[in-house]
C-alpha cells in the first residue's frame, strides 16, 4: 500500500504516503521505550511464569516456533524466483519472490549484527546462573537473546506478504504474533527480545520497499520490470 513508481501506483491500487524519516524516528523511539520498560518491569516476571507452564502446552508451542526458522523462507523464495523467472516467465511473481528473499535475508543480517553487539543473556542463563543483562560482543548461543531471530523472520515475512496480498494481512500477522508468543512461552527469549525482533522485521520491509520506490522514481522503467507491481 505504498507508492512504487512515479505515477504513485500502490500495491493495492491506492495512493498512500510513503515512509518518512519522522515516522521512522517516532517508531524507533516508541519501540525503544517499550523495550526499556519491558526489560525492567516485564521480562523476568513473564519468564518465571512461562517456566511453570504445563509441558503439553509447551510442546505445542515448540512445534509452532519452527515457523520462525528463516532457512525455509530463504530456500523457498529463492526456488520460486528461479522457477518464475526462468521457467514460468512470470516476472511479477519472480520479483515478489526476490523481494521476500531480500526482506528475510536483510532483516536476518540486521538482527545478527545487533545480537553479536549487545550479547544479551538468554533466559536459560537467568534460570541456571542468575545472569540477567548484557555481555557486549560475547559470541555464543546463550549470549544472543536480543533480538529474537525467529520473530525477525516471521514479521518480515508477514510484512512482505501483506504488501502483495493485503487481503490476508490479518492472517499473516496473527501467525507472526503466535510465533512470537511461542518464543516467550518456551523461555527462549524475553518479551523485550520479541518486541525488538518484530520491529526489526517490519521496519526492514518498509525500508526495502521505500528504497525500491525511490529508485523507480528516478528511472524511466516500467513497473513490470521492478521488484514490485
Amino acid at each position: 500500500m505504498i507508492e512504487i513508481n512515479r505515477q504513485t501506483r500502490a500495491i493495492d491500487g491506492k495512493k498512500e504516503p510513503g515512509v518518512t524519516g519522522a515516522a521512522v524516528a517516532t517508531c524507533v523511539a516508541v519501540t525503544l521505550l517499550l523495550i526499556v520498560l519491558s526489560y525492567y518491569f516485564v521480562d523476568i516476571p513473564v519468564a518465571i511464569f512461562c517456566r511453570q507452564i504445563d509441558q503439553n502446552i509447551r510442546q505445542v508451542f515448540d512445534w509452532i516456533t519452527a515457523l520462525g526458522v528463516s532457512t525455509w523462507y530463504l530456500v523457498a523464495s529463492l526456488c520460486f524466483f528461479v522457477v518464475f523467472r526462468f521457467y514460468k516467465k512470470n516476472r511479477v511473481y519472480a520479483n515478489r519472490a526476490l523481494f521476500i528473499f531480500a526482506a528475510v535475508a536483510l532483516s536476518g543480517i540486521a538482527a545478527n549484527v545487533v545480537k553479536l553487539t549487545v550479547a544479551r543473556y538468554r533466559p536459560k542463563l537467568f534460570f541456571e546462573k542468575g545472569l540477567y543483562g548484557f555481555d557486549f560482543f560475547n559470541v555464543g548461543y546463550e549470549y544472543n537473546s536480543f533480538p529474537s531471530g525467529h520473530v525477525v523472520t516471521i514479521f518480515s515475512m508477514a510484512a512482505a506478504m501483506s504488501l502483495f496480498w493485503p487481503k490476508y494481512r490479518m492472517y499473516f500477522f496473527v501467525v507472526a504474533f503466535v510465533v512470537a508468543l511461542s518464543r516467550i512461552v518456551l523461555t527462549a527469549h524475553f518479551v523485550s527480545d520479541v518486541i525488538a525482533g518484530a520491529f526489526i522485521g517490519y521496519l526492514t520491509v518498509l525500508l526495502l520497499k521505500k528504497y525500491i520506490s525511490d529508485r523507480l522514481s528516478t528511472q524511466e522503467k516500467p513497473v513490470e520490470d521492478s521488484l514490485l507491481k
